[in-house]
């Protein structure tokens, strides 16, 4: 899988979480909201929970994803950690993968 493939599937997922999150703000819910796994494997379907505020932190740059911990790996060095957070792994992705990450962010639209 190339690094712009690989970004295209993480913005799969994130946009996914966004709608989450979007929900989640509607009804006012404070506690650990399911956010979908945001790696590169287009089958998985981990829950990674995190409070908005938590997910608001990870999504302050459009090149940074929540992963699972031991999803990390894209087999190409597309992504690197950049934080390990109790349950969850922020990782951000580099190169051409972060130009993809960034160009798909819903976020600057």
């Amino acid at each position: 899988m190339d690094a712009e493939q690989i970004a295209r599937n993480d913005a799969i997922f994130r946009d996914a979480n966004e709608r989450i999150g979007e929900a989640a703000r509607t009804v006012g819910r404070e506690e650990q909201v399911p956010f979908i796994c945001e790696c590169a494997d287009p089958s998985c379907r981990d829950i990674v929970r995190l409070t908005l505020r938590e997910y608001e932190d990870v999504r302050s740059s459009p090149t940074r994803f929540v992963v699972v911990p031991e999803h990390e790996g894209d087999r190409d060095d597309a992504s690197e950690v950049v934080a390990r957070r109790s349950g969850y792994l922020v990782v951000e992705k580099v190169g051409r993968a972060g130009e993809v990450a960034a160009e798909l962010d819903p976020r600057t639209d």
